[in-house]
């Protein structure tokens, strides 16, 4: 975990963290916007991969199968538009139809990303405390539906390597027929595995009311954090009610629009989602100007931080 971010973690508590995640998968799932989406992507990947470089490859991958598979169902199920570009019997291919499977791939590949910073930064039993504490039930799937895309990832990698050892020696199928084939393998055993692992928690009981972690301690970072994130939301939400950086999916006429208020709105989203690195930055580099005039030594120590 880059330096920064581990300022970021250190620096606030529990609630705060939750609050800046629900935020960045918010702003995943509100947005469509075609450039929107993909500044909201690059900013997403730099994320990740400050918060945790040890699975970027892994989840590149399955972010490019999700795309693909998206991107290709849409293209069956969706082909309204006026602008053909090739047609072959029934089957048409629009302008339209390209574009809406691609803005539906990216926020699925935005969602994925968020999901990743999140299970990098969160801590589960202090999520499930906040939550259950009100809504227990509401508390068990929220958690199960988190930990629902690391879980499928490690299916995926698992059974497709069991894949290309039983079908070396058969006749090898058509990349998008073997592709739909894993999705639906992996789709079972994951829901399997996680009905399995509703009940087995259920039965030990953390549906019922947990004993406490401890006080949470609320400084003015976290207040601080804690009111951007929120105002930033609050002016997301208002964005979208205006259809700003919202496109309407599936219909016939798509159009690409970005004014003024989506130049505004883009800087927005960016600000929070590199929030951990801005607060870090700002206090590592606060500290660094602090001891630097705190310090009168002439030590190579104290010459590094001047």
């Amino acid at each position: 975990m880059n330096k920064l971010i581990l300022n970021f973690q250190k620096r606030t508590n529990s609630v705060t963290i939750f609050v800046y995640l629900l935020g960045i998968i918010l702003i995943a799932l509100l947005f469509n916007n075609p450039i929107i989406s993909l500044i909201n992507l690059i900013a997403l990947i730099f994320m990740a991969i400050l918060v945790n470089r040890e699975k970027i490859k892994t989840y590149f991958k399955f972010s490019c199968v999700i795309f693909i598979v998206t991107f290709a169902f849409n293209l069956i199920l969706n082909q309204r538009g006026e602008d053909v570009l090739w047609k072959f019997y029934s089957f048409q291919l629009t302008q339209e139809s390209l574009l809406n499977g691609f803005i539906l791939g990216i926020s699925f590949v935005n969602l994925l990303w968020a999901f990743y910073i999140y299970n990098a930064l969160i801590r589960v039993k202090t999520v499930f405390e906040l939550l259950s504490s009100l809504l227990k039930n509401v508390a068990l799937i929220f958690i199960l539906t988190i930990q629902f895309i690391p879980r499928i990832i490690q299916i995926y990698n698992e059974t497709k390597s069991i894949r290309k050892f039983r079908i070396q020696n058969e006749v090898q199928q058509s990349k998008l027929k073997s592709t739909m084939d894993l999705m639906e393998i992996i789709l079972n055993k994951a829901v399997a595995s996680f009905m399995n692992v509703s009940d087995t928690l259920i039965l030990r009981g953390f549906n019922n009311h947990q004993k406490s972690i401890g006080k949470l301690e609320y400084r003015g970072a976290d207040f601080l954090l804690s009111i951007l994130m929120v105002s930033g939301l609050v002016v997301d939400i208002v964005m979208v009610i205006g259809k700003v950086g919202v496109i309407n999916l599936g219909s016939i006429d798509v159009q690409l629009i970005f004014t003024n208020s989506e130049l505004i709105l883009l800087l927005i989203n960016m600000i929070l989602i590199l929030l951990p690195v801005i607060f870090g930055g700002v206090n590592y580099l606060w500290w660094k100007f602090y001891i630097s005039k705190i310090t009168a030594s002439n030590t190579t120590t104290v010459k590094k931080y001047r």
